[in-house]
């Protein structure tokens, strides 16, 4: 390891540092990286750039050429969508976008369709059926049903009538990030700024 100069060593510890940064923002979302493989692929590549990169440098420095490649194409086949042969703008912006002042901590029991669905209350004073909500979600209307009846019982909707919801002041709190659920007891904190 006769190349290890001081930029070999500084590139290496950003590398380190924006790994460290990189895995906490992923275990913070936790709800986003289960169902969205996309940001699970660019931040593999993101880290193996700033940590692959120095390390293959030290080691075999002809190949950093290769590293550099595989990372730049994990992070485009992250960031691009080759289905619909576009720029994966709406899924990053609901990731990165959507009230970034607030992280929210979604109970054991929360799916990530949960979000979705009391986004769909969210703002209005509206009653809504689970058919309405499931055409506004996209999901199934047996799915948000069964959603539905679950955020009822935890307090985050109240049933109005029949099959019909409407944002409970929990939920809504949630929404804002004012409540915080841990994950096996739901607990309530003060609104965080």
């Amino acid at each position: 390891m006769d190349g290890l100069t001081p930029f070999v060593v500084y590139n290496l510890v950003i590398g380190v540092v924006v790994a460290l940064e990189l895995l906490y923002f992923l275990s913070l979302e936790t709800a986003v990286t289960a169902y969205r493989r996309f940001v699970l692929v660019t931040v593999a590549g993101l880290v193996l750039a700033v940590i692959g990169g120095p390390v293959v440098e030290l080691v075999a420095p002809q190949l950093v050429h290769w590293v550099h490649g595989a990372a730049a194409l994990l992070v485009v086949f992250g960031l691009y969508d080759p289905v619909t042969n576009d720029v994966r703008r709406t899924e990053w912006a609901r990731v990165l976008l959507n009230e970034p002042s607030r992280i929210r901590r979604p109970a054991e029991w929360m799916t990530p369709m949960d979000d979705e669905i009391l986004g769909a209350f969210h703002g209005t004073d509206l009653v809504l059926s689970p058919a309405v909500v499931a055409f506004n979600t996209g999901y199934s209307r047996k799915e948000v049903n069964r959603r539905l009846i679950e955020l009822e019982a935890h307090g985050f909707l109240e049933k109005v009538e029949r099959g019909k919801y409407r944002l409970a002041r929990r939920g809504e709190r949630y929404l804002r990030g004012q409540l915080r659920t841990a994950p096996e007891a739901e607990t309530e904190t003060g609104a965080r700024s």
